[in-house]
């Protein structure tokens, strides 16, 4: 037997398909809002994916696509500052229990794993672009001095950042050089 929710479902879905049905000889944009409905009524999205096939637009449990995209955009402009994540849990008005089960299905860790995770990235950017010290990319990165940087990047990385600055780092040639060359070379 179905239940009062499941049954409104589906009349919902019957009505959206029957609608559908007769608005595609006359009116096919109504015809495609009607489908595109029904469709998210499913939890599916009709998008076409690179396979051609109709992808779902969410997982069970998951976050949505949306969901994910917001509260990526929102760690990353944070990453120098303190996030808490309760704090995560409130942006997208989840509780923090559903809020963490639901980032770890989506991103396949935990938030706090997935912010140092990103903050040990964007270490080995700064330490790119810049010869700043790193207890100032430390900083920037929103840890609290540069030892805390150390063990979080080792742990991470595999190797110090100061091992691995000096391995990736690119450093303008002199402008009076007259060999021709690219003007950029590995230090070391």
């Amino acid at each position: 037997m179905l239940s009062s929710t499941s049954a409104d479902s589906h009349d919902a879905l019957a009505t959206l398909l029957s609608t559908a049905t007769v608005a595609l000889d006359t009116d096919l944009h109504e015809a495609k809002s009607c489908i595109q409905r029904a469709a998210a009524l499913l939890g599916i999205s009709l998008s076409v994916g690179r396979n051609g096939a109709a992808a779902r637009s969410y997982l069970q449990g998951c976050l949505a696509p949306w969901q994910a995209k917001r509260i990526s955009s929102y760690i990353e402009n944070r990453l120098d500052s303190s996030i808490r994540a309760d704090e995560l849990a409130v942006v997208l008005k989840l509780s923090t229990s559903h809020f963490f089960r639901a980032f770890r299905r989506t991103f396949g860790e935990s938030p706090i794993a997935y912010i140092m995770r990103r903050r040990i990235r964007r270490a080995q950017e700064l330490m790119l672009a810049s010869r700043a010290p790193l207890s100032q990319v430390a900083l920037d990165c929103g840890l609290c001095d540069q030892a805390h940087l150390c063990r979080c990047f080792r742990r991470i990385v595999g190797t110090s950042p100061g091992i691995w600055r000096r391995q990736f780092y690119v450093e303008p040639v002199p402008e009076d050089s007259t060999d021709g060359e690219i003007p950029m070379r590995m230090a070391g």
